[in-house]
């Protein structure tokens, strides 16, 4: 398995219009405490003993809306670096805590420095973790075809996993997060299933199809669900991890695609309608009829299930360009994923703390997988320009 070490890239995306709040007789100035904590947002100054670490957990809080990094505020993390064990501490009056962390290596350090920074300053906001417990795949044209590869969510280790030289694409993990579901056409000329650890022949495990083929989406207990049109119309099949005892459970006269489990691996979110108009829907995993999601929108699609708030579904729709929304299943209520980015999100999918999505973001001909907060709409470039274009990103999210 081949490592690259790539520079981080960051697309910051401004957030303006903070009017000045007047209380009594003082103005709190847009760049107070104060003032951006009212708009969900910490001003938070990173002090660090170690330049590499320092600078990957800037990079980490920089990417989450909840935070503004900068060299003065008020609000400071100080970070301790003994060998793969980090101090991490704030002493602001206000949210001070402090943390001792362990990893195995200097990017799972940052990341979970990063992690304790989030939580020990999020208290108030509930905070969860996000860095350590999401892995990350992805489409690259790196080689000049389409290759899978994995990295972080500060970008600091990333490794190709296939090497086919051929199209390969719609990366999906298995539930313990030590294979990857793929889709090529490297071995028959026909698009077929494989996975992988990483490590020497990709497995067969759904071979011989002839026709379109969507990605092996794996459920808690590990089967897989997949669209085919092997038999004709496009439908949602079921398998077993190996790909054994297939079986449609949603067959309807439009295109059913882009399975995804819910949580508990009782239902499955998916694509359906005909071509140019499809909707977001419901069904059992066991088969049977497909319930509807009103989205508002006349094109949704690539439904994403949230592992940890199990009644939210993001999704991609069509207004202009592609964008991302969340709809709560069980109010109805949609929410537009508010990003002031003129460009365009799809492929999105859940990370480890239920409130951030990594997708597909794109301008003309060029894409690259970006870090989008759901709260705020802030969207961070994760993958460098010198992996060519990058699409198709699939987390991986840590169950304790």
């Amino acid at each position: 398995m081949k490592f690259l070490r790539l520079p981080l890239a960051c697309l910051s995306v401004a957030i303006a219009g903070l009017a000045p709040l007047i209380a009594q007789d003082r103005v709190v100035v847009n760049d107070s405490i104060d003032a951006l904590m009212k708009q969900g947002i910490m001003p938070v100054t990173i002090v660090s003993d170690d330049q590499a670490v320092g600078d990957l957990v800037r990079f980490a809080l920089g990417a989450h809306g909840a935070f503004s990094v900068r060299a003065n505020s008020a609000v400071r993390v100080s970070i301790g670096r003994t060998g793969t064990s980090a101090v991490v501490a704030c002493d602001h009056a206000s949210f001070a805590f402090q943390t001792t962390v362990e990893a195995r290596d200097q990017d799972e350090l940052a990341l979970r420095v990063a992690d304790a920074a989030v939580v020990g300053l999020g208290r108030a906001w509930k905070l969860r973790p996000l860095f350590a417990a999401t892995k990350v795949a992805f489409v690259s044209k790196y080689t000049g075809n389409q290759e899978i590869y994995t990295t972080n969510l500060v970008h600091s280790k990333t490794a190709r996993i296939t090497n086919l030289r051929n199209t390969t694409h719609s990366p999906r993990w298995s539930p313990d997060g030590a294979r990857l579901y793929f889709i090529t056409s490297a071995m028959t000329g026909f698009p077929e299933i494989y996975s992988t650890n990483g490590i020497g022949n990709p497995r067969g495990v759904i071979t011989n199809v002839r026709g379109a083929l969507g990605a092996a989406s794996a459920g808690p207990d590990g089967r897989i669900a997949f669209a085919s049109s092997n038999k004709g119309n496009m439908d949602v099949y079921v398998a077993a991890a190996d790909g054994g005892g297939a079986r449609a459970v949603v067959s309807t006269p439009d295109v059913d695609a882009d399975p995804a489990w819910s949580p508990d691996g009782s239902r499955l979110v998916l694509t359906s309608g005909p071509t140019g108009r499809p909707g977001i829907y419901l069904a059992s995993a066991a088969g049977g009829g497909l319930t509807r999601l009103s989205t508002g929108y006349g094109y949704s699609a690539e439904p994403a299930w949230n592992p940890v708030e199990t009644g939210l579904i993001a999704f991609t729709y069509q207004s202009g360009g592609l964008h991302l929304a969340v709809v709560d299943i069980q109010s109805g209520a949609i929410v537009a994923v508010p990003t002031v980015s003129p460009m365009s999100f799809a492929h999105a999918s859940w990370c480890a703390d239920g409130r951030h999505l990594l997708a597909t973001q794109s301008l003309g001909s060029q894409s690259w997988i970006a870090i989008v907060d759901t709260k705020t709409g802030k969207a961070t470039r994760l993958t460098d320009s010198k992996l060519g274009e990058c699409s198709q990103p699939a987390c991986h999210v840590r169950r304790n």
